[in-house]
């Protein structure tokens, strides 16, 4: 499982990777969907904070999302008769499935195919229940092992921040 500066990260990967095969260069707004894709299916955690639902992981980690967003995306640039649609359509798709990837990692898993109840997950395979209880409503262990991969993560932002402050990709 990752936090937000590791999906970031993987996102941030995928481009490169994106622009390295396809020999394009990805736009600063198309930076930005594919940054945006690598924490959108996360968002959901804004209605388990804000209304107190249990919705991590629900269907913001499945492929109709992962398709959905996409497509709407391609509409609106399209109205807005954007060049960038194709572009930004695809990396906001590029960065949501990095997420899915890296959050299957986990042995908890994603629902690649909500709204069915399975969980597909690399580590422990397919599992046809909804795990019990999110991260807000775990116990003391749970969230003991979560603060640490939390920190971890920080680390890794703090890293990935100060690897290109060096590399003058960026100034403060």
């Amino acid at each position: 499982m990752s936090f937000a500066f590791g999906h970031l990260i993987g996102a941030w990967c995928a481009g490169k990777l994106y622009q390295y095969l396809s020999k394009q260069k990805i736009s600063h707004t198309a930076w930005f969907f594919l940054l945006l894709g690598g924490i959108l299916p996360d968002s959901d955690f804004l209605l388990d904070w804000i209304f107190g639902y249990d919705t991590h992981r629900t269907f913001t980690h499945s492929f109709f999302f992962l398709l959905l967003i996409p497509i709407i995306i391609y509409l609106i640039f399209s109205l807005l008769k954007s060049a960038e649609k194709k572009q930004c359509a695809l990396l906001i798709g590029l960065g949501m499935s990095t997420h899915l990837i890296l959050d299957g990692f986990s042995t908890y898993g994603v629902p690649l195919l909500w709204p069915s109840l399975g969980y597909y997950s690399f580590l422990s395979g397919f599992n046809p229940h909804i795990p019990e209880g999110g991260m807000l409503s775990a116990g003391a262990e749970t969230l003991r092992q979560s603060v640490k991969r939390a920190i971890f993560d920080m680390g890794l932002g703090t890293a990935w921040i100060f690897y290109l402050w060096f590399r003058k990709r960026i100034e403060f």
